[in-house]
């Protein structure tokens, strides 16, 4: 049984039906990218995993527990980045994380040391007194994603996370990525409209189109994803 289960979501805005019954399903060590053009309702998907929406019908269950309506349980289940900064300009980069750390109720006696480790993983440490707004735009996409795990969460979403980032940039945050997946055993689900990152990075892609996701398949080096959607899109 897969760790994570969406079952038929479907969610409307007024007469717009955004999902028109979505399913997917993850173990941990997955990393699933999220493929589609714009207004294929990814973004959407994403924000009801992590709370933000409530679907109109169908099920979020983790581990067999239906977590759907379930506010606070999500929050400590998903950690959430997305292309805009969520952290504060005027606070220094530890500032940042010891007020994330606070805000999800982590624990103070184990604060510091879960904040060095963070910063270590993403490369920030020996930067943690930098203003966060004099840093570059790679170290602030990995403030972002170290505050986006500071509660340990099991579940990442990521929304275009490196939207506006150059190829070594990208490359080294999916290094990152991929080092804490495979040390922590997260789910992650990423949207991103670069296939080559999908195509390199993720183990799964989930091919979605008007409202639902139409093919979900593992990545091999023989896998051409971005051949796979064109397909889909000419069907």
């Amino acid at each position: 049984m897969p760790d994570l289960l969406l079952s038929a979501i479907t969610k409307s805005f007024g007469q717009n039906k955004v999902l028109k019954g979505v399913s997917l399903e993850a173990s941990e060590g997955d990393i699933i990218g999220l493929v589609g053009q714009s207004g294929c309702g990814k973004s959407t998907l994403l924000k009801i995993i992590v709370g933000y929406h409530s679907p109109d019908t169908g099920s979020i269950s983790f581990h067999g527990r239906n977590v759907l309506r379930q506010k606070l349980t999500l929050r400590k289940l998903v950690g959430y980045t997305t292309q805009e900064n969520s952290f504060y300009d005027k606070l220094t980069i530890k500032e940042n994380m010891v007020y994330y750390a606070s805000l999800y109720k982590v624990p103070p006696r184990q604060q510091k040391a879960r904040i060095e480790k963070l910063l270590t993983q993403v490369g920030l440490i020996d930067h943690q007194h930098a203003l966060s707004e004099k840093i570059s735009g790679g170290m602030k996409r990995r403030l972002d994603f170290a505050i986006s795990l500071i509660h340990n969460p099991s579940i990442l979403i990521l929304d275009e996370p490196t939207t506006g980032l150059d190829p070594i940039r990208i490359e080294q945050f999916w290094a990152i990525v991929k080092s804490v997946v495979k040390e922590e055993k997260k789910i992650v689900i990423i949207s991103s409209h670069i296939l080559s990152e999908i195509q390199s990075s993720c183990t799964i892609a989930a091919l979605m189109d008007d409202g639902i996701i139409k093919e979900m398949f593992r990545i091999t080096p023989q896998t051409n994803v971005e051949a796979r959607l064109k397909k889909l899109w000419q069907s």
